[in-house]
């Protein structure tokens, strides 16, 4: 089988102490048919290695507009099923155009790139959005994580917008089949549980997920990767089958008064050789879906020979092609233990393939990771960055041309929320290449007024810069391994910019103001649409509607005839006055009327 991916080692670096591996730069590229139904190829899209997939929630990239988005130098886009899995969805499927209504795109099947607009885009589509897996990343918006029913061996359990849904191997693979992906990460029965698992968990998640991936792959090129689940289940059905019969003859031979010696040979009685038939289950032809490149998930949680033992049975299946490391098992731990885990799984997985990695987003932690052997991240630092009103200043190496060496105090980024920028009339970052920066566009004054009037063109300025940073970055580390510097500048980036502070998800005392603000303001316009809706309400009662009388059983006449008594009262009420005083004043105020009339007539 061909796979449209097509992963390149070009230059490895000096293996980090410790390692077994080192950290390599190649490239990943995906390649699809140049005309629909031919097997002629041309490359979609490459990413360079070290790098990353841009974190998407629900098929967006947060606070990036399509055009900033291609504005950026990342490849590829990461997607969560559980956050963009619809609810009707794989029912709703046959709703679904064939094919691409996009005229450049006539003849192709329609797919998730076309529907979420990213043709342009690789589009990784994995189970969960491991982003939130560490608490200290977890926006403070976002509760703390729950503990999720368990997975068992006919469902995963996901996390999805609407609650909890138990996704089958079934709605997998229709799933997959609809969406085509460009990469989709194989069903995995990842352990999401908060607290450390044991070694039956552990063992049992390994066997479900291996299982599952040997059904995928058989699905993938076309074979029926559920045959022998349903022959188990016909067995099961029989064999229960032949007991109730068992049963059945014992009760009736009791019933006819046979004697007890009988009833004990029967209920002794061997298995039926009709057990021993075998059982035909008849196929059920699959449509292929090899153009759609497959990642496998690699666990074993915290124990060393559960790691080992994944990596190795994962590595030997024919069809893979990469892997995705486990951390979210791992978010009990400290960093420092969960690197020595992932270190263990990839000393166990061949070279030639790629390897993604979440939950490790902060620019020394991707460094380590990258001297293990890692070659792709995701851009969740980014975006944690942004939600906090933050804008990156660190760099990767020497101090990049055109940046501010007047300032000692070397910072890996600032808040704008703070006062302090609120007359700071000066680019981010000096030098920058990113929208926000370039030619002084928007300063931090202006960045800083922006969230403070609760502007999402704030959010967008800093999403792009952040975005900018975190890609010069990456492009520096691959330079770095190219030249052979990787140890020498990261430890001079630890020494430059510390580590990264750990996130307490308390929010900025002027956001916390605005916010509250902003809140105070939505209450009071709800407050106002509920005495519009109030009035409205009141309104149609006393409208002449003859579907609202014909639909509680009045006829139209009848309706008309009631208003028309109503309408007479109530001239008969203004006439004559609630008071016995009110006629009086009607017939002073048609009198007045009258005489300004006849004053402001010509003569």
């Amino acid at each position: 089988m061909t796979s449209p991916l097509r992963f390149q080692i070009k230059q490895t670096s000096t293996k980090a102490s410790g390692a077994r591996e080192s950290a390599r730069c190649g490239t990943f590229t995906l390649s699809q048919s140049t005309t629909a139904g031919t097997d002629q190829q041309h490359v979609k899209r490459t990413i360079e290695t070290p790098g990353c997939l841009m974190y998407s929630q629900k098929g967006a990239v947060p606070h990036l507009t399509p055009d900033n988005l291609r504005q950026q130098s990342f490849g590829g886009v990461n997607i969560s099923l559980e956050q963009i899995l619809q609810t009707d969805q794989p029912g709703s499927f046959s709703k679904w155009p064939e094919t691409s209504p996009i005229p450049r795109f006539k003849g192709y099947k329609f797919t998730l790139s076309e529907y979420l607009r990213l043709q342009d885009l690789i589009t990784f589509c994995d189970l969960r959005d491991y982003s939130y897996a560490a608490e200290t990343f977890r926006h403070p918006t976002v509760p703390p994580a729950k503990k999720l029913a368990s997975n068992t061996d006919y469902h995963a359990v996901l996390s999805t917008p609407k609650g909890i849904r138990q996704l089958t191997l079934d709605d997998y693979l229709k799933t997959v089949r609809h969406y085509r992906p460009d990469v989709v990460v194989a069903l995995a029965d990842t352990i999401a549980e908060t607290t450390t698992p044991n070694e039956k968990r552990i063992r049992k998640s390994l066997e479900r997920s291996l299982k599952w991936l040997d059904q995928i792959l058989l699905e993938r090129v076309g074979q029926d990767g559920t045959i022998a689940d349903r022959r188990l289940e016909e067995e099961k059905k029989r064999r229960r089958e032949r007991k109730e019969k068992k049963r059945n003859t014992v009760t009736a031979a009791k019933t006819a008064g046979e004697g007890q010696q009988d009833q004990e040979q029967d209920q002794g009685t061997e298995i039926p050789k009709e057990m021993d038939e075998e059982i035909y289950i008849e196929p059920i032809p699959t449509e292929p879906w090899t153009d759609v490149g497959l990642f496998a998930a690699v666990g074993g949680a915290h124990l060393e020979e559960s790691r080992i033992w994944s990596a190795q049975e994962t590595a030997k299946k024919e069809g893979v092609d990469g892997f995705v490391i486990d951390t979210l098992s791992l978010s009990a731990l400290g960093k420092d233990a969960r690197l020595k885990h992932v270190q263990t799984s990839l000393d166990h997985l061949p070279s030639d393939k790629p390897r993604l990695l979440y939950g490790l987003h902060a620019p020394e932690d991707v460094l380590e990771a990258v001297a293990m052997g890692i070659d792709l991240f995701d851009t969740s630092y980014p975006f944690q960055l942004t939600e906090d009103g933050k804008a990156s200043l660190y760099y990767y190496g020497p101090r990049p041309a055109g940046q501010d060496k007047s300032n000692s105090k070397t910072l890996r980024s600032i808040n704008l929320w703070d006062d302090e920028h609120g007359d700071k009339f000066v680019p981010i970052l000096e030098g920058c290449g990113c929208y926000a920066c370039k030619d002084n566009k928007h300063t931090r004054a202006y960045i800083n007024h922006l969230l403070k009037t609760h502007e999402m063109l704030a959010t967008v300025l800093l999403m792009g810069h952040n975005m900018y940073q975190y890609s010069q970055f990456f492009t520096l580390v691959r330079e770095s391994i190219q030249d052979g510097t990787l140890q020498e500048k990261s430890t001079a980036f630890l020494a430059t910019f510390g580590k990264e502070p750990v996130r307490t998800l308390e929010k900025h005392p002027n956001q916390i103001i605005v916010e509250a603000a902003l809140q105070k303001r939505n209450q009071r316009l709800e407050g106002a649409e509920e005495g519009v809706v109030g009035a409205i309400d009141m309104g149609a009662s006393t409208v002449n509607t003859p579907s609202l009388g014909a639909a509680v059983g009045v006829s139209a006449e009848d309706v008309e005839m009631e208003d028309a008594n109503k309408s007479k009262k109530r001239h008969e009420t203004e006439e004559a006055g609630e008071d016995g005083g009110a006629k009086d004043e009607v017939v002073e105020k048609k009198v007045k009327k009258t005489a300004a009339a006849e004053s402001s007539s010509p003569l």
